[in-house]
Formats: C-alpha cells, sequence, structure tokens
C-alpha cells in the first residue's frame, strides 16, 4: 500500500504540472576569506520545476490604525527542490515573466515525517 506523503507528494508535482515555471536559480554563496571578511561565489544551478502565485495577505497594522491588504508572491516546488533561503551565507535569485526575485523563505512541508513539498517566499528586487 502505498503511504500518505506519496500520495501528497504527486498531487504537488500534479498542481506545479498545471502552471509550470521553468527556473534557473543563481546562487551566491558567501565564504569566510580568513581575513576578517567574505568572498562571494555564484554559480547557476540546472533548470528546476516550480509554479509561482499571488497570494492576498491581510495584516493588523495598530500604527497606521487598521486593516491592510497587501499581495506576496510564493512558489512551491517539488520535495527535492534545490533551494536556499536568504541568509548570511546563501542568496538564491531568479529571473521569470520579466521581473528579478530572491528567494527570502523556504518552508519544508512534511506528512510522515517525510518533505512533500517546499513553499517558499519570495520578494521582487527590480
Amino acid at each position: 500500500m502505498s503511504e500518505l506523503y506519496e500520495s501528497v507528494r504527486t498531487r504537488q508535482s500534479d498542481i506545479i504540472e498545471q502552471n509550470k515555471a521553468q527556473i534557473i536559480i543563481s546562487r551566491t554563496i558567501r565564504s569566510d576569506d580568513g581575513a576578517g571578511g567574505y568572498t562571494e561565489t555564484t554559480a547557476n544551478l540546472a533548470s528546476q520545476d516550480f509554479r509561482i502565485y499571488n497570494k492576498q495577505s491581510r495584516t493588523l497594522n495598530l500604527n497606521d490604525g487598521g486593516w491592510h491588504s497587501q499581495r506576496i508572491v510564493k512558489m512551491i516546488g517539488k520535495y527535492d527542490a534545490d533551494v536556499q533561503k536568504e541568509s548570511a551565507i546563501y542568496l538564491d535569485t531568479f529571473s521569470y515573466g520579466g521581473i528579478k526575485y530572491k528567494i527570502v523563505d523556504v518552508k519544508p512541508i512534511y506528512t510522515q515525517g517525510q518533505i512533500c513539498f517546499k513553499e517558499c517566499a519570495l520578494m521582487e528586487i527590480t
């Protein structure tokens, strides 16, 4: 009998395929240079399939006096997608539809202790 996490992975793959975005991530890695600074190395990863989508979110801002709606850009990738959230070491960026994005957060979604897919928060940088 198939495990639940396998069916969730299959379903997420189907969702990605319905509106697939093939992207090439440009990964910048910062390394300690041994002299109190760092060096940066940038390389392009192999093309990967994701689904990019917009989400409306409402947040309560007490300083501005009420609820505010904002558009959030997200994407989902398969369980084995090679993506890193923005940190002091990693910066993953890519261009899609004439817009350049950086990946600010990566949240692995688990079922039965297995990663089923990855949900990423994006930020437009151009």
